[in-house]
């Protein structure tokens, strides 16, 4: 607001610097930053603003108030676009002195152009002003009524003066109505301007506000801190709570965007084209030589807006740093917007409102033409060289914009005039002038050049009043204009005739092809209350969330976020969601989907950061990954229509944002977006085309039934039934006939499952005659043979028809009315659930037609029905981090496919086994789940089995067991030579199913798990760090003769040919080894790991020297030797799941776990596989007892062994000592084990032959086994080289044979080569000599 519109007087109360405001801003924000201590806007609700505090005390109504007292908003940040800088910062009544203060004056126009000259330099500003007028009286809005103070939310409300200066401004942010506190403090540059937008009207305060409010939300978009684009936010979304869809233009297809245009806004119709009560032709006038239409104002012929969309054109962006190609994009726009008046840097968008595809006035009438011209015309015929082609005529196709800032001048920050004026006069007609060169810069700062004698003021009467013809129009459309010839002074305005002057948005018609260089999107608003049809989702962190309090608002045009609010914790760094779209509907739906994010702004706005939205087509019975169908990215608000055809659709919705979003969809048609769990639950039902045909289908043979005795109307209502059930064309009789077997089972199936029973003679009969079809076995017997003919086919139906049956068809007849009496009886039971037995017969027709893709191509590609069943199980607190919570057994009554889906709250993995058993078929669940230290209350594990037909696989007990005996073994990591971890003996007492599950401390360890039987793998998995085998059946003892999938036998065919002496074996005992094996060296250890375990290694050692000690004894003592020092070995071989507390966890260790029942606990017995220990010390017993004390003497005669070759080494160099020094002194013994020797050895070691595996005594069967096992190897081997020497053999004679045909086959090539060259040699030959013989006899003709 400029210092010529409104005094000001300096107050020093009420004025104070940038850096005090900032200083005192800081220091009541402080410790309430926007994701601390502060949280969004919170939602709009009319009982708090009734009961809103006005004031801070009693004298709030008065004029006069202290001097400090005044509301400052706590919220207040740096709001301000980077062109404003504020000086200082002041209240109304410190510069509005003399005039009674007020919110809205004039509540019928207002003209918020002429007062702020100074701020058009600002496209924020130029964007608030535009849009306001843009949104000015669509559905009766006015903009004061989103200001509140000192008034209670009532329609039409008008706001109060609060000398206090607290006001509450209602705007639409992210997905609802927000209320917006701010205070009346309002910012000035150096030269005492104001930098918001006022009106004419001095004492009106509602566009300070509003605008105030406006660019409080706008600045939470992370794109305006540096620059004033503010990317997808838009004034007029915030405004109204319309839906922005951004239309990209593509200017290299127009045609795209013309055709979009022509079915979303409305189309200019001539005046004598329409008729009563359609909109007239405006009147044309002249504006610019290049323009078509005049700029008319746009109330002159605007009615009561009554469309679903509101259009806008948006520019380019004017941006300084953008490539090549985006930088000559944005010339181009500037230099077109330039001739058709308008600017880059002036507003953000342009109103669209009609489209034209023809002349703006009619074209003259000619005269008439006599009749006698008519009866033979002349044709002109346009002698030429070259042939011609017809120029195609330029299609006329014009498109209506709507602008504030057409032709304006506006001032500087200096004071001078500046603008885009131009004006032609009505005596200059084609004229071509020269087009001064005029930068966008210059443009931007509205400083351009007058030509001398051009002294009109443009003003909208002038425009109105230079009115010129269609064909002047047309001659200028080609000359160059001149944007700046004419320009005219403009008097300052004051104060009486600003008040006066109400500028309007004026229209001018721009071509297509200007339009789509001139403009990059096109925005259109959609308005929410047009669609029955919407649902919503929001998430947001905590810490922006504000408490949800108060009952929805009923101004709003939805349901209240906080309905549909998720609320994320604040330590997850993205939020990530997933919804499930669910549209059914017979007809093509458009779904208008609204994409909202909040972004973190701030300095965390530096970040580069985007939210996304992404809509994948999904199909719970296929893995097929399937490519996303829609994506929208966006940094503030971004909508797009998705467009389906007509059925059921489903669809996964990905959301991802940094801080919090809100997605809402419209539609006409009913959806559903909901989780996943709602949508399975809405695929259980038909699908609407599904139904609609099957009513259509059973509407047709009721219709037929009632009117089977009917002679006049039966031979049509066949006929419509014949198109209902087969609505194509078959290719051959024997497919129609086949279609009409499947319908006459498909009525015979719905009559029976409607009467619960079987069918009478008498109902089968009269079933027939109303489809017309014969018995189902003869009829399948008569089609049997695929080779028949039509006429045979024909035939053969019309001998298996019975008389009876043909003669019942005929209405009229006494078997007829029979007929049609008994369907009368059974009709009622079948119309008592009409869409049950229609879908009912309609299902069986799909499901056994052989052409359903062909007769049904909508249904067939549609998601199928589902079926499915849940099992859950409570998670519980244990001190375990890892447990088995599922293990079950499911019984499959016939192949199917079934699709498993798992909800947990932790980490989960599920297994499923094949129980090949050979007794009884079914798959064995089981689930394992990682959890962490808390878990959430009545946190559950859930299954879900999703299957197409039913029945589902039911489990083999009622409810699911979800406790478990775990027996768990922990120690340390000790490498060896053979790579083994451990060894578990397992002693089964009874029949067990049991889970065995293996982890390492390092995450990245190659393990490999498995159950040996008589050291033969049964059944083994390799992983890294974590191995687990699902199930293993555990038998107690087992049948030589029987052998099964998880425990296979080789059976003895050499079992007669034993010793007679040698008892036969019918059964064997089982002996269990859980084995567990590092592979590919995986699991290194570094120097203090490997010292550790060393030491862990001689301690061993020793305890195997004892020869009569116990195994228990051995094993008691070894653990109170580890628990008396920390960080030792321990032996944690517990039922339980606590864990032993002097166990050093950052030791390299592992863990066993054997799972089974509760009541299968003591079934068996696990411990540790000490057999080759145990034989040892048998031995050492066994030498002890038959020679007592050799224990000790081994022990006191060892060390002197170890000792003997030192104590030589010693008395030699002592006598060596006593001798002659002189004498020669001999080389030690090359076989003396002295340390300096063997140091000088080579390494043999690569020449000594290792052997691979430990010796093992052998007795006669295991001879015969082995032995058995190399002739099963040899007999295999030469069956495999026979086989592969004969295939060889014939793929040779092949290959001779393939030479011999390409042989053949060349030399018949060259044959038939050779033939037609001889052919055409001779053919030439002969036509040569044609043509030599002519000449001679055309020389003769000439002689004679």
């Amino acid at each position: 607001m400029s210092s010529t519109h409104i005094k000001k007087r300096e107050s020093s109360t009420g004025k104070m610097s940038s850096s005090d405001r900032q200083t005192e801003t800081l220091l009541s924000v402080s410790n309430a930053d926007i994701f601390g201590g502060s949280f969004i806007w919170p939602e709009w609700n009319d009982a708090d603003i009734n009961k809103e505090n006005w004031s801070s005390g009693p004298n709030t109504k008065s004029r006069k108030r202290p001097k400090a007292d005044f509301y400052e908003d706590p919220e207040e940040k740096t709001f301000l676009p980077p062109s404003l800088k504020a000086h200082s910062w002041k209240r109304p009544a410190d510069f509005l002195t003399e005039q009674n203060l007020t919110i809205v004056e004039n509540q019928t126009s207002f003209d918020l152009l002429t007062p702020n000259e100074h701020l058009m330099f600002c496209q924020t500003i130029t964007s608030i002003i535009s849009e306001i007028y843009i949104v000015w009286k669509q559905d009766n809005w006015r903009p004061w009524e989103h200001i509140y103070s000192l008034c209670k939310v009532v329609e039409d409300h008008v706001p109060l003066y609060n000398s206090y200066g607290k006001y509450v401004v209602k705007l639409y942010w992210m997905g609802s109505w927000r209320k917006i506190t701010i205070d009346d403090a309002m910012p000035f540059d150096e030269e005492n301007n104001m930098l918001l937008p006022a009106s004419t009207c001095q004492s009106e305060l509602w566009p300070m506000l509003l605008a105030k409010a406006l660019m409080k939300v706008a600045s939470t978009n992370a794109g305006t801190k540096t620059t004033e684009t503010i990317d997808d936010f838009t004034f007029i979304q915030a405004l109204t709570g319309w839906v922005q869809e951004i239309h990209p233009i593509d200017f290299l297809f127009p045609e795209k965007t013309w055709n979009f245009l022509q079915d979303s806004i409305p189309k200019f119709i001539l005046q004598d084209q329409s008729g009563p009560g359609m909109e007239p032709a405006p009147p044309v006038t002249r504006t610019d030589s290049n323009l078509q239409t005049s700029l008319v104002p746009l109330e002159q012929n605007d009615t009561k807006d009554a469309s679903e969309v509101v259009v806008c054109a948006s520019f380019y962006p004017f941006q300084t740093h953008c490539g090549a190609y985006e930088m000559s994009q944005m010339a181009k726009s500037a230099e077109t917007l330039r001739r058709h008046g308008l600017s880059l840097l002036r507003g953000r968008a342009v109103l669209v409102t009609r489209t034209r595809a023809g002349p703006l006035e009619p074209p003259p009438t000619s005269p008439p033409v006599p009749r006698w011209k008519l009866i033979r015309p002349q044709k002109k015929t346009v002698i030429t060289s070259e042939p011609q082609k017809t120029p195609l005529p330029k299609p006329e196709q014009f498109i209506e914009v709507a602008s504030l800032y057409f032709f304006n001048r506006f001032k500087n920050k200096s004071g001078s005039l500046s603008g885009l004026e131009t004006e032609l006069s009505s005596t200059v007609k084609g004229s071509c002038t020269s087009l001064m060169p005029i930068s966008e810069k210059e443009d931007a700062d509205c400083q351009e050049f007058q030509e001398p004698g051009a002294a009109k003021c443009n003003s909208p009467n002038n425009l109105q009043k230079t009115t010129v013809s269609v064909e002047d129009i047309k001659k200028d459309s080609d000359n160059i204009p001149n944007d700046d010839s004419v320009m005219a002074e403009k008097e300052p305005a004051t104060k009486e005739a600003s008040a006066d002057v109400q500028p309007l948005l004026s229209r001018t018609w721009l071509d297509l092809a200007d339009f789509v260089k001139c403009f990059k999107h096109l925005l259109v608003f959609h308005k929410p209350h047009f669609y029955p049809h919407s649902s919503q989702r929001s998430c947001f962190k905590s810490t922006v969330l504000p408490e949800i309090t108060g009952d929805i608002s009923s101004g709003s045009p939805s349901c209240s976020t906080s309905a549909c609010l998720t609320i994320e914790s604040p330590e997850c760094p993205m939020i990530r969601r997933e919804y499930y779209l669910c549209i059914d509907t017979p007809q093509p739906s458009q779904t208008l989907i609204s994409f909202s994010a909040l972004l973190f702004w701030g300095e965390e706005s530096e970040k580069k950061q985007e939210a996304v939205l992404t809509i994948l087509p999904h199909l719970w019975t296929s893995m097929q990954a399937q490519m996303p169908v829609f994506i929208i990215k966006t940094t503030c608000c971004k909508a797009a229509v998705l467009n389906l055809p007509k059925g059921r659709h489903l669809m996964v919705v990905h959301v991802r944002a940094p801080v919090g979003y809100h997605v809402l969809l419209c539609s006409k048609t009913p959806l559903s977006f909901e989780d996943e769990e709602t949508a399975m639950a809405e695929f259980t039902k038909e699908s609407a085309c599904f139904t609609e045909q099957a009513i259509a289908i059973y509407g047709a043979l009721s219709r037929v039934a009632a009117s089977l005795g009917d002679e006049q109307k039966l031979p049509a209502l066949r006929e419509t039934l014949k198109k209902a059930h087969c609505p194509i064309n078959h290719s051959t009789t024997l497919e129609e006939q086949q279609h009409h077997k499947v319908f006459g089972l498909a009525v015979n199936h719905m009559v029976r499952e409607a009467l619960r029973r079987e069918l009478t003679p008498d109902e089968r009969f009269a079933v027939q005659v109303l489809t017309q079809s014969s018995d189902a076995e003869t009829f399948s017997q008569t089609l049997k043979d695929e080779k028949q003919t039509s006429s045979d086919v024909q035939a053969a139906l019309e001998e298996n028809l019975e008389p009876a049956v043909l003669n019942a068809s005929e209405p009229g007849t006494k078997e007829n009315l029979n007929a049609a009496e008994i369907l009368s009886d059974m009709w009622p039971k079948i119309e008592a659930d009409t869409e049950k037995h229609a879908a009912i017969l309609y299902r069986y027709m799909f499901d056994n037609s052989e052409e359903k893709a062909q007769l049904y191509p909508s249904l067939h590609k549609e998601p199928p029905r589902i079926f499915f069943t849940d099992f859950s199980v409570p998670l519980r607190e244990t001190a375990d981090f890892w447990e088995m919570v599922f293990r079950e057994v499911f019984l499959v009554p016939r192949k199917m496919l079934l699709a498993v889906k798992v909800f947990s709250p932790v980490r989960n993995v599920l297994h499923v086994i094949n129980n090949d058993t050979g007794e009884e078929s079914g798959y064995t669940f089981v689930a394992e789940v990682w959890k962490p230290q808390s878990l959430p209350a009545d946190a559950k594990w859930k299954m879900v089995l999703i299957g197409t037909e039913e029945p589902l696989p039911k489990m083999s007990r009622e409810t699911p067991l979800n406790a478990f005996s775990v027996k768990k073994f922990q120690e340390y990591y000790i490498p060896n030579k053979k790579n083994l971890i451990c060894r578990y003996l397992v002693q089964v007492r009874a029949e067990t199913m049991a889970t065995v599950q293996f982890q390492t401390s390092k995450s990245d360890v190659v393990i490999h798990l498995s159950i040996l039987d008589q050291d033969k793998e049964e059944v083994a998995n390799t992983g890294r760090g974590h191995v687990m085998i699902p199930l293993f059946h555990f038998l107690l003892q087992r049948d030589s003769t029987q052998e099964t999938s998880q425990q296979r036998l080789r059976t003895d065919d050499a079992a007669g040919e034993a010793d007679s002496d040698q008892p036969p074996l019918h059964t064997l005992e089982h002996k269990y080894v859980v084995q567990a094996q590092v592979l590919y060296g995986s699991w290194p250890l570094d120097k203090s790991e490997l010292t550790f375990a060393n030491m862990l290694k001689d301690k061993e050692k020793k305890e195997m020297r004892a020869p009569d000690r116990p195994p228990d004894e051995l094993q008691s003592s070894r653990k109170a030797e580890r628990d008396g020092k920390k960080g030792k070995s321990a032996a944690a071989s517990t039922s339980g799941s606590k864990q032993d507390m002097s166990f050093d966890l950052t030791k390299p260790h592992w863990i066993l776990r054997v799972v089974t029942e509760k009541t299968k606990t003591e079934s068996i017995e696990v411990k540790k596989d000490t057999e080759r220990s145990d034989e040892i010390r048998a031995i050492k017993n066994s030498w002890e007892k038959l020679e007592p004390g050799r224990h000790a003497k081994s022990l006191e005669t060892r060390p002197r062994f170890l000792n003997r070759p030192l104590n030589e080494a010693d008395d030699e160099t002592t006598s060596d000592k006593n001798k002659d020094p002189a004498a020669p002194t001999c080389d030690p013994d090359p076989c003396s084990p002295s340390e300096d020797f063997s140091d000088t050895l080579p390494d043999f070691s690569h020449l000594l032959r290792g052997q691979t595996g430990s010796s093992k005594l052998t007795d006669s069967q295991k001879e015969e086994e082995r032995d058995k096992e190399l002739i099963e190897k040899i007999q295999t081997y030469q069956c495999v080289r026979e086989s592969f020497l004969e295939k060889h053999k014939q793929y040779a004679s092949d290959r001779r044979e393939l030479v011999k045909q390409q042989l053949e086959m060349y030399q018949n090539m060259q044959e038939e080569r050779q033939k037609s060259l001889n052919a055409f040699k001779e053919g030439y030959e002969i036509t040569v000599l044609k043509k030599v013989k002519q000449p001679s006899k055309d020389a003769k003709k000439l002689e004679k």
